[in-house]
């Protein structure tokens, strides 16, 4: 039972995960910070 709902939410989780990684790291690194006051 358990197997299968993590074989069914395991994609949906690393997604998620992975986005919100991105947006926590993504105002730590200089070279995004420094595009996003470009473009402003």
């Amino acid at each position: 039972m358990l197997n299968n709902f993590l074989m069914f939410y395991a994609p949906f989780i690393v997604l998620i995960g992975s986005l919100v990684l991105a947006f926590v790291v993504a105002p730590k690194d200089d070279a995004v910070r420094r595009q996003i006051d470009e473009e402003e």
